[in-house]
């Protein structure tokens, strides 16, 4: 009895194993795909229609409430972001308007401070943001953080408890 393998075979069974291997490496992302499941937007604030969000002038400040649900508790929430259409892509750009110094809120400029290409002002220690929320005075360390937003039913939805640096 002979316990070696020729050449061919080893060439087959590996083949075969390497195909087996990505068959079932792919098959998740396939599934992901396919997944027409709807987003869990309990948690999260609806901003409204996205053709009302994509009206201007920008930036506009965006007013939402909210219904937390954190275990037994639940909270309502209100609160507000700053929105403006992202110029590389024409997507909505949705700014925390919490000020990235000492997490003060940001306001809407005086016009005097506008007309000098700054929108946001921070009064507690005079940070400043430009119309896409880049810091461009005081000491804000970086720009205005960004809501993640997801689309469903026409409306946007944004986790106001999670937001995502800017660098």
């Amino acid at each position: 009895m002979n316990n070696q393998i020729n050449r061919r075979e080893f060439l087959k069974g590996s083949v075969k194993g390497t195909v087996g291997f990505l068959a079932i490496s792919v098959l998740p992302l396939g599934l992901v795909a396919c997944n027409t499941e709807k987003i869990d937007t309990s948690a999260m604030a609806n901003l409204g229609s996205v053709t009302e969000l994509k009206k201007g002038p920008f930036p506009k400040k965006v007013p939402y409430k909210v219904t937390i649900q954190d275990a037994w508790v639940k909270q309502e929430r209100d609160g507000f972001v700053y929105v403006n259409i992202n110029k590389e892509d024409d997507s909505l750009l949705i700014m925390s308007p919490i000020c990235t110094h000492l997490g003060c809120t940001a306001q809407t400029a005086e016009e005097s401070k506008q007309e000098n290409g700054i929108a946001f002002f921070c009064p507690c220690h005079g940070g400043e943001y430009d119309e896409y929320g880049i810091n461009v005075g005081g000491p804000p360390p970086r720009p205005l953080d960004l809501h993640k937003s997801f689309l469903q039913d026409g409306n946007v939805y944004i986790p106001v408890l999670s937001v995502e640096e800017r660098k």
